[in-house]
């Protein structure tokens, strides 16, 4: 039946001329209707709450964890982009012989900091030494409380 005949053409051809124009428009529409039915049984509808259904699987889903790949370019690249923004900073435009006077500058500036700070350390230490020490020792059994803490919750998820 794959092959066309023209002999069948022939045949219907007579068949419908021998039909009545009311009943060659009835079997026209069933044919239609036949032709709609056929092509819904290919391809049929999806479900009036596709949609839904759809839209709730995709918000109970997990979210999907980036590739360790992708986490480690983006730290690469992060890093990159902080030390070329620092040298553009320290160097305030001169270029690379900048740099090392921006670096030796600001290795100065660290070292006063760090000399006002112990000086001034040593005046509250001369001044009030026991509310220092026992600030300093409940800041420290704090912190170990905390990562006692942050020690047992964590899981090790292999």
């Amino acid at each position: 039946m794959n092959e066309h005949d023209p002999m069948n053409d022939a045949e219907l051809d007579t068949l419908l001329a021998a039909l009545q124009p009311e009943e060659r428009e009835a079997l026209l529409e069933e044919h239609r209707q036949l032709e709609k039915d056929l092509l819904r049984l290919s391809d049929p509808l999806p479900p009036a709450d596709f949609v839904q259904q759809v839209m709730h699987k995709v918000a109970t889903a997990p979210a999907p964890a980036p590739a360790a790949k992708d986490v480690a370019l983006a730290v690469v690249i992060t890093f990159g982009a902080m030390a070329a923004g620092l040298a553009a900073f320290l160097t305030h435009g001169a270029g690379i012989s900048g740099l090392g006077l921006s670096f030796a500058n600001g290795f100065l500036q660290v070292r006063h900091v760090l000399a006002g700070l112990g000086s001034g350390f040593e005046a509250v230490w001369h001044t009030a030494a026991v509310p220092v020490a026992l600030a300093l020792a409940a800041m420290l059994l704090t912190s170990f409380a905390a990562l006692k803490k942050i020690g047992t919750e964590v899981k090790v998820a292999s």
